[in-house]
């Protein structure tokens, strides 16, 4: 997976909790990643602690699961952000959202200073915010797309890439479509956190869009 070209920008992906599955469901992202950084997995928090503290400084820190909520792992938690508050990236995302406990997203990101809390869980088309973006970023991203993730609610408007709007229903194979539209929500967001960048991905299907999203907030589109 990793590539050994040092002029790359490094990638870390942080992944205490790798499930076997993982690698197929991200294959897409991971080749994209691959072909324009040099990719480096970390499976062990005082690896995390280390690396950070001592370089080379990543381009971006991807945190892959729902682990570092954990007390135990706190210690990585804080070298992440600390590695962010100095200027870095970070950005929340694969299995965070399918299996984080609801009730410690709010905590998590607190640490960061972050009000965001956990939201909606459904599937619904959602709309690039340009505003957020800006014109040369919106250019590279899709207008909009549906994904099934878990929002976090208490989002200011300048930080929520994609969100919902009059035409966003729930997309269910079962249930009517009722108005998934809601002020405050994103399961795209991305925030300043001291110098640095903190995003958050909900998407739990690795859907292609959100893929490119990640290549955005890590600064690899091209």
């Amino acid at each position: 997976m990793a590539t050994t070209d040092l002029a790359k920008p490094l990638i870390l992906l942080v992944s205490l909790n790798l499930l076997s599955f993982f690698d197929e469901t991200y294959a897409s992202l991971l080749t994209q990643l691959s072909s324009k950084a040099t990719v480096k997995r970390i499976k062990k928090q005082d690896s995390v602690i280390r690396l950070l503290s001592e370089g080379p400084r990543p381009s971006a820190v991807l945190v892959t699961d729902e682990a570092l909520t954990r007390e135990e792992n706190s210690g990585a938690w804080e070298a992440v952000l600390q590695y962010v508050r100095q200027g870095g990236t970070s950005v929340v995302m694969g299995h965070y959202s399918s299996f984080v406990q609801p009730d410690d997203i709010k905590p998590f990101f607190a640490k960061a200073g972050l009000p965001w809390k956990s939201a909606s869980y459904q599937r619904t088309t959602l709309v690039l915010n340009r505003e957020a973006v800006g014109d040369s970023l919106a250019a590279c991203l899709p207008p909009r797309y549906s994904q099934k993730a878990l929002s976090v609610d208490n989002v200011a408007r300048a930080d929520a890439w994609y969100v919902t709007d009059e035409d966003s229903v729930v997309e269910s194979m079962v249930f009517a479509p009722t108005s998934a539209n809601v002020v405050g929500e994103s399961p795209v967001v991305f925030a300043r956190v001291g110098d640095g960048k903190l995003g958050y991905i909900g998407d739990v299907n690795a859907e292609e869009g959100s893929t490119t999203v990640v290549l955005a907030m890590c600064r690899l589109l091209s």
